[in-house]
């Protein structure tokens, strides 16, 4: 049976009315009575009624996820999760805008925060950041301005942010390099592959990763290759950094491709004659592709459906709780992608398993 504010009053021999005022904190209640009724609501397993209290105050909450675009296969796929998740909170009074906005090859995100800040369109912000430290004195204007923001997939820890859904990128180089030693232990040319632009994401992953290699105390060979991030969306800057590269590839056993470009590097993995271990991140079609015919040996994967729900979940508790103070972020567990389980991980995995059985 639910409980009610009358319920309580009953038990408490108060007014309903003042029962709700409590219930709703709203003035004019002394605090010894505030206790007493938060203290027998707890008792007795209130839950307040969300979609009355929207209904009661016609709150509308406008919020706007701000997400890159590239590389597109991972932000298409939060897009969609977070606009599917929204549905069903709509009722309650959420409405979201997604906006896609370029952080490659120049970084106009910051910029385009600012003007969302600014034109005060939204109670709440929710941005998956490209770098941190840009970002840093936007969002604690905009939480002086009563604009509540929530960081998504990457987090900027040293603002004023309400709370952090997504990955932690120290764990996810930790485990690409317990990855490579588990499947190669042997290893000891192993090649780092990262982005050239030193964001918060790329330095903890490369930290974690090398932090593993000096936990084993073992021999190895670490060399780094860095890549412009316009290599997300040319191609042939792909080719020309594995070309450069040609001989120390040829002579890995190991590759940790920290980015996102594990699809991009496929179509050369292909020819070459020794086939290390590679270990990266996410997975579209053609990574699925690169696990049957095994030139890829692991993927490590960030969910984004429990970053798309864990976010609004997040967000609807801070506005219908009346800005709870004690909004904890949520880290999302790294999954493993092989071979065996990679059908899972991609949206159109049966099609693709017919296609194949079939040709």
């Amino acid at each position: 049976m639910r409980v009610t504010a009358k319920m309580i009053a009953d038990e408490l021999g108060l007014s309903p009315a003042t029962v709700d005022r409590v219930l709703n904190n709203r003035k004019g209640v002394s605090e010894k009575t505030i206790q007493k009724v938060k203290s027998k609501a707890h008792e007795l397993g209130y839950q307040r009624n969300r979609a009355a209290k929207f209904l009661a105050t016609q709150k509308v909450i406008n919020i706007a996820f701000i997400l890159p675009v590239f590389p597109n296969y991972f932000w298409d796929d939060l897009d969609f999760e977070i606009k599917e998740g929204a549905m069903l909170y709509s009722e309650f009074g959420l409405k979201v805008d997604v906006h896609r906005v370029h952080t490659v090859p120049e970084n106009q995100q910051v910029e385009y925060l600012q003007e969302i800040v600014d034109s005060k369109q939204y109670q709440g912000i929710v941005i998956a950041a490209h770098d941190t430290k840009p970002l840093e004195k936007i969002i604690d204007q905009a939480t002086k301005e009563d604009i509540a923001v929530f960081t998504i997939n990457t987090d900027v820890p040293n603002s004023q942010r309400i709370a952090y859904v997504g990955s932690d990128y120290y764990d996810a180089g930790f485990l690409a390099g317990e990855l490579i030693y588990l499947f190669s232990r042997s290893a000891q040319n192993i090649i780092f592959i990262r982005e050239k632009e030193n964001t918060f994401q790329m330095q903890n992953k490369e930290n974690g990763f090398t932090d593993y290699f000096k936990k084993l105390n073992v021999n190895y060979q670490l060399q780094k290759i860095k890549y412009d991030t316009s290599a997300y969306i040319e191609e042939e800057q792909v080719e020309k950094l594995l070309k450069n590269h040609k001989e120390m590839l040829l002579d890995a056993d190991a590759i940790y491709v920290a980015g996102g470009l594990l699809d991009k590097i496929i179509p050369n993995v292909e020819k070459w004659e020794k086939k290390p271990v590679i270990i990266g991140h996410d997975i579209n079609e053609t990574i699925y592709h690169a696990f049957q015919t095994d030139l890829i040996t692991a993927s490590i994967c960030q969910d984004p459906v429990a970053q798309a729900n864990f976010s609004l979940k997040k967000i609807m508790n801070y506005f219908l709780d009346d800005n709870i103070n004690d909004t904890s972020s949520y880290i999302v567990k790294p999954e493993i992608v092989t071979k065996a389980n990679a059908k899972y991980y991609i949206n159109n995995a049966n099609n693709l398993i017919n296609k194949q059985e079939n040709d």
